[in-house]
């Protein structure tokens, strides 16, 4: 028994040593630093995506964003082109710069995962800059361009979660 104590004894006199003398210590807060560090670069990784989606400031280029991210696919067909751009004339106002900003919102659609997270993203631009009948009329839109293939149930669930998240209720 003797030499259990003084083996036992040892070996903890050894590991206090080493994490005191030794670099013990500092070998669990490399660990923990490690950790934060990377956790702080996923963090920004996640943020410099998702940064050109939080620079729009205007909600017609919002919506314009939204109807690009709804079609099926991974991008819209030439007759939803067509529906976006006639509804970025005639209820956007954007007579002289249509193509122009199609592309930079196709570009901005590229950056979103998903239309969920771009909706996340520009619901307070929304209920903040447009009025109940306008949010009604973006929502309406954004359905008339996932009616051109037919809406499927992930796209009805995705306008279902827009409409709650502009503050408009589920049923109308």
């Amino acid at each position: 028994m003797p030499i259990l104590i003084l083996v036992a004894s040892t070996l903890l006199f050894w590991a206090i040593y080493w994490f005191i003398r030794m670099g013990g210590v500092d070998h669990f807060r490399e660990r923990s630093a490690r950790r934060r560090d990377e956790a702080r670069r996923v963090q920004v990784r996640e943020s410099e995506r998702t940064a050109p989606l939080r620079a729009i400031d205007d909600p017609r280029d919002a919506a314009t964003v939204l109807m690009c991210l709804i079609p099926r696919g991974s991008d819209p067909t030439a007759s939803q082109i067509t529906t976006i751009q006639e509804t970025m004339r005639a209820v956007f106002g954007f007579d002289h710069d249509v193509n122009e900003r199609l592309t930079h919102a196709r570009f901005i659609a590229s950056c979103a995962q998903s239309f969920a997270e771009a909706a996340r993203l520009f619901a307070d631009l929304f209920k903040k800059r447009l009025t109940a009948e306008e949010r009604r009329e973006l929502v309406g839109v954004v359905e008339e361009v996932a009616r051109m293939d037919g809406p499927s149930t992930k796209q009805i669930a995705e306008i279902a979660e827009l409409r709650r998240l502009v503050g408009l209720d589920v049923t109308g």
